[in-house]
């Protein structure tokens, strides 16, 4: 799925513009017991009670494809004779009013995921009439030829709100409010089947996963019956830490730098093309950009060979689990340095006098402390 196919779902969770009537849902304590079950109507509720539940499955659906959007695909196995996608598509195919699939569902759910405290799991089934693209590119909400009826899952953590003074307006006093139990904001779920090419691709499904240390792969078996791809975060470790060890001395702000810019300008190219996938970055790829960079062709062979050991001869990497958000952090000692992830450029590093210095070039004005100084050649002694 792209970002253009994802925000068309997403933007179905509105009261006024979606076909959801049913939530189903289970409240699960810290033991893994199933509390309680319900099932509700979005239809007959007041509109501010169902715009709290789609707002939930909106935040669900939103994240960054690749890094807390994953994609799960299914073998042909799976799709024809498989337990877990056979339990899917019965939940998918009744509009979750098959009370035992729904059942076995939150069981098997409930088992498989591990999560500090108590939770609510909420389930929800859409029917899109999905509209056409007109010439000029504009939807055409009159003309249909596709229904895509979907699934989604959200799993909340449930917390208990902090007692805080409300008015009461009939005693016209502030008075302490209930300890209540709330959900909040989603933890992980997914959409199923997965919507490419604005249809359905039923060997597919979209997993949803605020954690980049963490990707609950237990939830995701159990569900999917399918691997994951490492967090994002543990991605990243690992890429540096081939990257370090591959090229060792080699390994210097110049290759890092080049490094850190091949990957910035895919998410900058694909952020320019919202309609299309972000490509990612191949082991080919990656050889180039280092050896641009003037690295050996004995450290080039070496990197590859621990490349192929870590992820793989043809895994690509997906270059926004290579990114911090925001900027590049150098550190040393008792020194940490913020640089704009665009302007890597203006760091330098030198030896001076056989002492290693990482030199920042200053375009503009400097401030310490908020107050701006001037930068002047240091006296000469007399």
């Amino acid at each position: 799925m792209n970002e253009k196919e994802l925000g068309e779902l997403r933007r179905r969770f509105r009261p006024d513009k979606n076909n959801a009537d049913t939530v189903c849902g289970c409240y699960v304590n810290e033991k893994k017991e199933i509390v309680s079950s319900f099932r509700t109507s979005l239809q007959t509720m007041p509109v501010e009670e169902a715009e709290q539940y789609f707002s939930l499955f909106r935040k669900t659906l939103t994240g960054v494809i690749g890094k807390t959007l994953i994609d799960v695909n299914f073998s042909n196995d799976q799709v024809l004779q498989g337990e877990e996608h056979g339990l899917l598509m019965r939940l998918r195919d009744s509009g979750l009013s098959d009370g035992e699939a729904v059942e076995q569902f939150f069981a098997k759910a409930a088992a498989a995921l591990d999560l500090d405290g108590s939770y609510v799991l909420l389930l929800t089934w859409d029917s899109y009439d999905v509209p056409s693209y007109s010439k000029d590119g504009e939807l055409d909400t009159t003309a249909s030829d596709t229904m895509f009826r979907y699934l989604v899952c959200t799993v909340c953590p449930v917390k208990l709100n902090k007692p805080f003074l409300r008015f009461d307006t009939p005693s016209g006093m502030f008075q302490t409010s209930r300890v209540d139990s709330v959900a909040g904001a989603p933890k992980l779920g997914f959409l199923f089947p997965a919507f490419d090419d604005r249809q359905a691709n039923l060997y597919a499904a979209l997993y949803c996963c605020r954690d980049l240390t963490d990707n609950h792969k237990e939830f995701a078996g159990a569900v999917f019956h399918a691997e994951l791809p490492a967090p994002a975060d543990e991605q990243k470790g690992a890429f540096e830490e081939l990257l370090c060890e591959s090229l060792q001395e080699e390994c210097d702000y110049g290759v890092v730098q080049s490094v850190h810019d091949t990957f910035l300008a895919r998410v900058e190219e694909h952020k320019e093309n919202k309609d299309e996938e972000l490509r990612p970055i191949t082991k080919s790829e990656l050889r180039e950009t280092l050896a641009s960079s003037g690295v050996s062709e004995a450290k080039l062979k070496t990197f590859e060979e621990h490349y192929d050991r870590v992820f793989g001869d043809t895994t690509a990497i997906n270059p926004q689990n290579m990114l911090k958000p925001g900027a590049m952090r150098l550190e040393a000692d008792d020194v940490k340095v913020r640089v704009s992830a665009d302007r890597s450029d203006l760091i330098e590093t030198r030896l001076i006098d056989g002492i290693p210095y990482v030199v920042i070039r200053a375009a503009s004005g400097v401030t310490v402390n908020g107050i701006p100084i001037s930068v002047r050649a240091p006296k000469k002694e007399e």
